[in-house]
């Protein structure tokens, strides 16, 4: 039985054959506006309430990166696979007076498969443009080979996994893979990038990187729904210190090259923010970088004996649409994401 869903801010359904020559007929209708694309940028999804906020999401996206859009939503069907499509375009005034707009391509794919996805959805790319992608939710069955391998960005947000373990270890495969050319932008780390800046500025002096390799406690806190995040940052400092993975009737410990053990220990805390605080300690010295709820900045407390410094440094971005907007600007390399994802698994079990 279908899905009854409302489309009303997809644009104008058109029968799949049809969907180059409406796009065409759309640029026709008015002389002041002009097709603007540097990529495909395509938002899949599984969840039937998410076709509005995905076409928000999207033309909020466009605002900084013009594209070609493609929402994709797949739908469970027992019956016969049907597949639905409409176009719209997303324009702002250049200079006052002439619209520059970007395409958007929506499909609802009911009943269908990844075969389904490539043949028909994979079919409408703006030709000789990188393909970047938001998976939304879990990497379910159509996460495979004949998708991944037309892929050049993946962004997904590991928060959302109700089995990290399971996901994770499906994502490194097709890291793994011959075909694969993507780079991955996991949204959870990308929510702690400020926040990790601001854990290296407190060891940018000789005195308290002396105190490095003398850590004996971590401690993170993190608001419900976000212990991946805290520990994405445990396997981040792990890297980073070139630790090895031990763990204790249910305890976390990295053990650092010279032998010394840190003892890491998980808080759920109320709040909306992702990761709330990280405490680093040694014997001589305590590191704690913290984010009030709610607010725009990131303080650090240093103690080392008898001395005591605090800073204030801005805080990461909150919404999904600023993180990949963000990061479509930068296009950096991810990999230290790839480095640490053997030791997640490790966290994960």
């Amino acid at each position: 039985m279908s899905i009854a869903l409302d489309t009303s801010t997809l644009g104008q359904e058109v029968p799949l054959g049809r969907v180059d020559k409406a796009l065409k007929e759309l640029w026709g209708q008015d002389e002041a506006r002009t097709k603007a694309s540097l990529m495909n940028f395509a938002i899949y999804s599984e969840d039937p309430e998410s076709l509005d906020d995905n076409t928000r999401r999207l033309e909020e996206i466009t605002l900084e990166h013009a594209c070609r859009g493609l929402l994709i939503l797949v739908l469970p069907s027992d019956g016969e696979p049907k597949a639905r499509a409409w176009v719209t375009a997303h324009c702002q005034l250049h200079e006052g007076h002439k619209s520059v707009c970007s395409e958007q391509v929506s499909f609802v794919l009911e009943g269908g498969n990844m075969n389904q996805v490539r043949n028909i959805v994979f079919a409408h790319l703006d030709s000789d443009l990188p393909l970047f992608c938001w998976w939304q939710g879990e990497l379910s069955s159509n996460f495979n080979e004949r998708f991944y391998s037309v892929m050049d960005l993946l962004f997904f947000d590991s928060a959302t996994w109700s089995d990290p373990a399971r996901d994770m270890a499906i994502l490194h495969t097709a890291l793994t893979e011959k075909t694969s050319k993507f780079r991955v932008y996991d949204l959870s780390w990308l929510r702690s990038h400020l926040f990790r800046t601001a854990i290296a500025s407190c060891f940018s002096d000789a005195t308290a990187l002396a105190e490095l390799p003398k850590l004996k406690k971590m401690e993170v806190s993190h608001c419900p729904g976000q212990r991946i995040s805290a520990l994405l940052l445990v396997a981040w400092l792990g890297v980073r210190l070139k630790c090895t993975l031990g763990a204790e009737n249910g305890s976390i410990r990295l053990q650092q090259p010279e032998g010394q053990v840190i003892e890491v220990q998980l808080t759920e805390s109320s709040g909306n923010e992702a990761v709330q605080s990280v405490t680093l300690c040694s014997d001589n010295a305590c590191f704690k970088v913290s984010r009030d709820c709610g607010t725009a900045y990131i303080k650090t407390d240093v103690s080392i004996g008898g001395h005591h410094h605090e800073q204030m440094l801005p805080a990461d971005l909150v919404t999904d649409v600023e993180l990949i907007t963000e990061q479509l600007s930068r296009l950096g390399g991810q990999s230290l994401y790839v480095q640490m994802i053997p030791m997640l698994r490790g966290l994960l079990g």
